[in-house]
């Protein structure tokens, strides 16, 4: 199946995918930008606490975008995307949108492991 297809320079994938997960995690950021917002007009309240935990993660998410070159950038990025999702304690739609970011981090990843697995381009001589 994979000699149908054409064929991947790997070094451009990953740097081309290097920025779609940057793109994602600064999306993401700013939506968790939002979130006090929400907190203060329909959730449970702004408190310190929740500010400073949604800063962390905003922090987090932005300085991500630094080190996602490292091994371990996309594992760290599962872990911000639990607690994006986990905000929904505070904001019932962070569960929605934690969801639909996460679900774009799981597809960004899988897109990138079948184009991994494609030939690599003919030498050029």
């Amino acid at each position: 199946m994979t000699r149908d297809l054409p064929p991947v320079d790997k070094g451009r994938l990953a740097t081309q995918f290097r920025g779609i997960y940057s793109a994602l995690l600064l999306l993401e950021a700013f939506v968790v930008l939002l979130v006090p917002a929400a907190v203060a007009k329909f959730g449970a309240g702004l408190t310190w606490p929740r500010i400073v935990g949604i800063a962390l993660v905003v922090v987090a998410l932005v300085a991500l975008c630094a080190f996602i070159k490292k091994p371990w950038a996309i594992k760290a990025g599962w872990v911000l995307q639990v607690c994006v999702v986990a905000m929904g304690i505070w904001v019932w739609a962070m569960y929605i949108l934690g969801a639909v970011f996460a679900a774009l981090w799981y597809f960004a990843g899988t897109i990138y492991r079948d184009l991994q697995k494609r030939p690599d381009p003919p030498p050029v001589e």
